[in-house]
């Protein structure tokens, strides 16, 4: 695709230079489609809205009905479903007004169809979903479509499905779903047999039929990685962590991951057409510096010869340079408004996402370690032993007010308010027992100067040291772990030795915790070494 945008990006220019409206709003509607299939829909709408200045300029129905559909995508992506509705319906104005002039009848039935396949997911994400169902029953009523138009047939049969099964009429669902399921079975439609597989499964949990149910998302969740397709894979694990009693933390930690690689990913790929973008004007002013020098030697060189036909072309010359300066100068100011527009909006869906990754990964490395040793240890706690029963009592008020903490948003840490930075290490450390008897002991270097260490590292150091912690008490089976904080010139180091039984450290698939632990040593600009063997396992953050 990134190729793509480039040289439609260089076909512009061409358009722009031959001032050919209809060329430069068709190759402008191309680039917004492209970003729509990156999922940079806001950039889309943008692109969208100025194709449609220049395509209305040549009334080009089939062009504008592609790009009033394309709006509506967009605008229902972004959730402002009131104005997508309309530009929908300017797209079947659209296709109207192509059967008056005769435009070919197998096209305009599948444009047709695809336009209530469209409007249907539009309610369908309004939760109206009696209208989703009446514009997919419209979609599959078009003339021949099940005949001619076999894959837009089965999809609208899947959606019909799923539309009916979230409203709680689960009559038919079932007939439709694997009638769709055969047809794209026949065509071998990747895609579309997954996403039938997914909607199956979720149907036989409707219909209590979990066992079944959770095979089919199981089965729908492999198959979505195979083809890569995240959307599926997204879905079938969100199901799975709703509906898996027994794996439902370990599917909804999946889900969680792979919702911030795709962030990442979406951040990448836009900065990526930005910067195709930019390249490609860079090499246009070039050229054009280029072609000038050449411009003003041969002037230079024809003045020799006619030194009055030269003076008048050169006033001409300037003149007309003058001109297309400010024409210019224009252009680029409108440009840098309209990019710093994109950059704010940018600016504002990074800060969202940023934020839930933020408190996401503090409830994961604060919260649930700490409930979980609570609950470890209200497990081992023994009748009658009421100064351990309120020194937890305690723990969970922590943990309560940690909760709040989160909630609101506080630059602070919770586990810092009444204590130095060095006594909560050392009560974190001291604490800890597990059902192995491990005997934990704590040395922090009393040079270190804590004051000199940044908050955000403080906390960090924290976290990191409470998730190695729980993994000693979950995993390590040893009966000894020491931590030692440690002065080294101008670096501090941190090392967490057990004598357990070990791990490999090369296994590919590492949990969440670790990865949390290598993220974060990653933001204090450290380095984290992990040595594991049979006869125990040290890890040491050096920052």
């Amino acid at each position: 695709m990134d190729s793509a945008f480039k040289y439609y990006s260089k076909s512009e220019k061409l358009y722009r230079t031959a001032n050919d409206s209809l060329g430069i709003g068709r190759l402008i509607l191309y680039k917004a489609g492209i970003l729509y299939d990156a999922g940079i829909y806001t950039e889309s709408e943008v692109q969208t809205a100025n194709a449609m200045y220049y395509l209305k300029k040549d009334d080009n129905q089939r062009l504008l009905y592609e790009s009033y559909n394309l709006m509506g995508l967009n605008l229902s992506e972004l959730g402002n479903y009131e104005k997508a509705l309309p530009y929908f319906n300017l797209a079947r104005e659209q296709l109207d007004a192509m059967e008056k002039n005769n435009y070919p009848e197998d096209k305009l039935i599948k444009s047709r169809a695809s336009i209530y396949n469209n409007i249907g997911n539009l309610f369908e994400k309004k939760a109206d979903f009696t209208s989703a169902i009446d514009y997919y029953t419209k979609g599959l009523a078009s003339h021949k479509i099940k005949e001619n138009q076999p894959t837009l047939y089965a999809m609208l049969l899947d959606n019909l499905a799923n539309a009916k099964m979230k409203s709680g009429a689960l009559k038919d669902v079932e007939r439709l779903l694997l009638e769709s399921a055969k047809i794209r079975d026949s065509l071998q439609i990747k895609s579309g047999i997954v996403t039938g597989v997914i909607h199956l499964g979720e149907y036989y949990i409707a219909a209590k039929d979990t066992v079944k149910g959770l095979n089919l998302l199981t089965d729908g969740y492999k198959k979505a990685r195979e083809i890569e397709s995240t959307y599926d894979v997204k879905n079938a694990l969100k199901l799975l962590s709703l509906n898996d009693k027994e794996k439902r933390d370990y599917y909804g930690k999946l889900y969680i991951s792979i919702t911030d690689s795709l962030q990442n990913i979406e951040r990448n790929t836009r900065n990526k057409f930005a910067r195709i973008a930019y390249e490609t004007d860079q090499v246009e002013e070039k050229n054009e510096t280029l072609i000038k020098k050449y411009t003003s030697t041969v002037l230079v060189f024809s003045g020799a010869l006619l030194l009055v036909s030269v003076i008048f072309i050169i006033y001409r010359l300037k003149s007309r340079n003058r001109e297309l300066h400010y024409i210019k100068n224009q252009q680029e100011s409108n440009e840098k408004i309209y990019q710093l527009i994109l950059e704010q909006q940018y600016e504002n869906q990074s800060a969202r996402l940023e934020e839930r990754n933020r408190i996401a990964l503090e409830l994961h490395d604060g919260i649930v370690n700490r409930v979980f040793a609570t609950r470890f240890n209200l497990s081992l706690l023994q009748l009658g032993a009421s100064d351990q029963k309120e020194q937890l009592v305690q723990e969970l008020l922590l943990v309560e007010k940690e909760i709040r903490k989160v909630s609101h948003d506080l630059q602070q840490n919770a586990a810092f308010e009444d204590t130095s930075f060095q006594k909560a290490l050392e009560s974190l450390v001291l604490n800890q027992t597990n059902a192995h008897h491990t005997m934990f002991d704590c040395s922090i270097d009393n040079y270190i100067d804590w004051t000199a260490v940044p908050s955000a590292h403080k906390v960090h150091i924290y976290r990191i040291g409470q998730e190695a912690l729980h993994n000693v008490n979950k995993y390590a089976q040893a009966t000894k772990c020491s931590v030692f904080v440690l002065k080294k010139g101008s670096k501090i180091s941190v090392q967490i030795t057990d004598n357990g039984i070990g791990f490999e450290t090369e296994k590919k698939n590492q949990g969440i915790g670790l990865k949390n632990i290598q993220q974060r040593v990653k933001s204090i600009n450290g380095t984290l070494t992990i040595t594991s063997n049979s006869s125990g396992t040290t890890i040491e953050i050096l920052f």
